[in-house]
Order: structure tokens, then C-alpha cells, then sequence
């Protein structure tokens, strides 16, 4: 038998030591890889040319100070910030514009691996669906090759969604409302903290039991953190003399939009106003929103009346089907605005819920269709299909959960 080489052993000894470890480090490589090769095209995108090179352009004309004090687009500050910071860069405008999503989703791959750690305690297994979560063609695509920014409030909201299962409070909603100030789009996690809130808090693990009143000493107060940290955040444009109003009206300036430029009941995302409903934005908007409140006082009242059953997997749970239910109900919903929610979804459907992962690969096929579509123009199926198998999936998991709540017997891990 032949002598094995030193170099052969010690390779043979670190794979034998080192293997899941060397395996995730590759798999985050190819990763970036990917987006390194995906990032240069431009021209798929239907927003880089016409808005965010142009106001990388606008700041490098006209400075920080004088291009905050006149900020371009609709964004608030934070990230009109970030545009202005892009502008320092002597390069093309979308290389940070896709650094930064970049990073942004590898800290949301660090923290969804640490959520599942903490509800299942499979640490290697939790590592692994963090870092698949970089693999998701939603997210891929729209970091890589849009060009946009939903993976940054999306991780500040992550961050914030495993404080609250941690069960700390404030720093939770603090988190939370940093996503906000970044994008009017976390609004769509409002209900979760509201819920919770009305709730008293929720059921830790046996081992972690506090007693009453310190499990409910989620404060009123505490939502006050939303405001005071939005203010905050738009002082760089008060301070160069954008303006008050200009400045911190942006959100509302946001919601009029969706009348003024046309974009109808839904833009490219598959739900109910697909079906014949997409032109008729006066007449069903605020009704549609109503409607949405009215069901999530349902919702709310429900799980007050079984607060006794939620644990911090339902947290989780109430976490996507509180979102998921706002993306089908509310008006102007674009295609991205599932991001958070999908992200959520994916591992949680693999690591704690397995029955329901036929609707969450039926959420994420839907998904990628319509990046195809609004992407690539491969408009192969018509949206108001995709819209039925979209919404039938949001369906299953209401059913499911409202079970989970209802029957008391059946724990919400797999």
C-alpha cells in the first residue's frame, strides 16, 4: 500500500474536522459570486436608468449638502442618504447600489439562522437555511439585478422579529422602527407588534418562564420608538434645509402616488385585484384598506381569545400571515412587497412547519414568475393566474394557522 502524502493527510484531516464549515463558507462564496456576476447588467432593470443612476448622478453634480437639501425621488432620508453616499464612490453607481443589498442580505441570512437556532436548537441545520436563503431567486434578482433596496429594511425587520422572540421588547421595536424609517413597507409587520401588544406578550420555553408581569411588560410607550426614531432619521435633510414637510411628508407623498402615477389597485403583484379589479383605484381604495382593518381586528380578537397557546413559533407564524394577509388586501401592492414575508416564510416552512411547504413553494414559483415577467418580459402566464394559485397558498396557511389557534392540541412544530 502506497504512503499517503503529508499534504493528502492533512487535506483529508480537515475535511474530516472541518466539512460543514468549509461547505457553508462555499456556498456564501458562490453566493457572491452569483451577484458579482449578475450586478454589471443594468439594462434589466426597469428603475436603474431612470431613477437611482440618476440620483447617484445628481449628488455627485451637486454635492451632499446641496443634493439633500434638493433630494430627488420619493425615498426618505436613509436611503437618500445612502444614494448620496454612493455618489463618493469613483465608479459606476450601481457597484454599491449592489454592495449594499448585498451586505444587507447576508445579515439577514445571519439572523434568520440565529431565529431558527433559538426555536428549534438545530444549530448546524439553522446555519444551513440561513445561508439558503441567499440562494432565493427573489432575492438574488432584486439586489443583484434591480438594483433595489428591499433587502435593507428587510434585515434591520429581521433583526427586530428575533429581539421579539427573544422577547426583548424594546430593542424589537427599536429594530422595527429603523426598517420603518428606511421603508413605509414595514408597515406591513405593524399588526404583528399590535397583536402582540393586546396579547400580554407570549409563552416562552419551559425553561425561560417569567412570571406574568414581566412577560407583559411590552409598554404602550414603547411604540413611541417609531416616531421618535423617524424624526431622527430625517434630520440630514433638515439640517442641509430640505424642509419640514418636504422632508418627513415623504411617506404620505409615497401613498399618493399609487393614484397620481397610475398604478391601479396592484402593480405586477398576484393578488385578489388581478381579477378585474385593477383599474378602479378611487372607487375600491379606501374600502380595500377598510376591509383590511376590519380583518385584522378579527385576527386580533382571535388570538387574544387563544393567547394562552402562542409560543414563539406562532410569533413567527403570526409574523408571515399577518404580512402576507396585508400584500392580499391592501391597494398598490408592487411585486417586491412580499419580500419580507417570503424570507420569513421559506425557512420557517422547512425548519419548523413542513406541512406547509407545498404553499410556500407555490408562493416562491409565483414569485418567480413575476420577477420573470417584470425582469425579463417572459410573460408566459398571465398575472391573473398566477394570482389564484398565490392567493389559494395564502388560503391553505390561514386554515392552517387559524388551526394551530383553534384545536390547542396540535403544537406548531413540524
Amino acid at each position: 500500500m502506497k504512503k499517503e502524502l503529508a499534504l493528502d493527510k492533512f487535506i483529508r484531516n480537515l475535511i474530516d474536522k472541518y466539512l460543514f464549515e468549509i461547505a457553508v463558507g462555499l456556498l456564501i462564496l458562490i453566493s457572491v459570486f452569483i451577484r458579482f456576476k449578475l450586478a454589471p447588467n443594468t439594462e434589466l432593470s426597469p428603475d436603474y436608468d431612470f431613477y437611482y443612476r440618476e440620483w447617484v448622478e445628481f449628488y455627485r453634480q451637486n454635492g451632499i449638502i446641496k443634493g439633500l437639501s434638493n433630494a430627488p425621488g420619493d425615498y426618505y432620508v436613509p436611503f437618500n442618504v445612502i444614494y448620496a453616499l454612493s455618489s463618493l464612490f469613483p465608479c459606476e453607481a450601481w457597484v454599491p447600489l449592489s454592495i449594499v443589498p448585498g451586505i444587507c442580505e447576508l445579515i439577514s441570512a445571519f439572523f434568520i439562522y440565529k431565529i431558527f437556532y433559538l426555536l428549534t436548537g438545530k444549530k448546524r441545520c439553522s446555519v444551513f437555511i440561513g445561508v439558503m436563503t441567499l440562494y432565493l431567486p427573489f432575492v438574488i434578482f432584486d439586489g443583484a439585478l434591480w438594483k433595489q433596496v428591499d433587502a435593507v429594511y428587510t434585515c434591520f425587520l429581521v433583526i427586530s422579529i428575533y429581539k421579539l422572540l427573544k422577547q426583548q421588547y424594546r430593542a424589537s421595536i427599536v429594530w422595527y422602527s429603523v426598517a420603518f424609517a428606511f421603508k413605509l413597507q414595514s408597515i406591513l409587520f405593524l399588526p404583528l407588534y399590535l397583536i402582540i401588544y393586546i396579547t400580554g406578550g407570549f409563552n416562552g420555553p419551559a425553561d425561560e418562564e417569567k412570571e406574568l408581569s414581566e412577560r407583559s411588560a411590552f409598554s404602550i410607550l414603547e411604540f413611541l420608538w417609531i416616531p421618535v426614531v423617524y424624526l431622527i432619521a430625517g434630520l440630514p435633510e433638515v439640517l442641509a434645509k430640505h424642509g419640514l414637510r418636504a422632508t418627513y411628508f415623504a411617506y404620505l407623498e409615497q401613498t399618493g402616488e399609487l393614484d397620481s402615477e397610475g398604478y391601479g389597485m396592484v402593480s405586477f403583484f398576484p393578488n385578489i385585484y388581478n381579477w378585474g379589479f385593477d383599474d378602479h383605484y378611487k372607487l375600491l381604495s379606501t374600502a380595500a384598506v377598510m376591509v383590511l382593518a376590519a380583518v385584522l381586528v378579527v385576527i386580533a380578537v382571535f388570538c387574544y381569545r387563544f393567547r394562552e397557546r402562542i409560543d414563539r413559533n406562532l410569533v413567527l407564524y403570526l409574523a408571515i400571515w399577518t404580512s402576507w394577509t396585508c400584500v392580499i388586501l391592501l391597494p398598490g401592492m408592487h411585486e417586491r412587497y412580499d419580500y419580507a414575508m417570503l424570507i420569513l416564510l421559506t425557512p420557517f416552512a422547512i425548519m419548523v412547519r413542513k406541512k406547509i411547504m407545498p404553499f410556500m413553494v407555490v408562493a416562491n414559483i409565483c414569485s418567480l414568475i413575476v420577477y420573470g415577467i417584470t425582469l425579463f418580459g417572459a410573460k408566459i402566464i398571465d398575472i391573473s393566474y398566477i394570482s389564484v394559485f398565490y392567493v389559494a397558498s395564502y388560503l391553505f396557511v390561514t386554515a392552517d394557522i387559524i388551526g394551530l389557534l383553534n384545536g390547542g392540541n396540535e403544537r406548531s412544530e413540524a
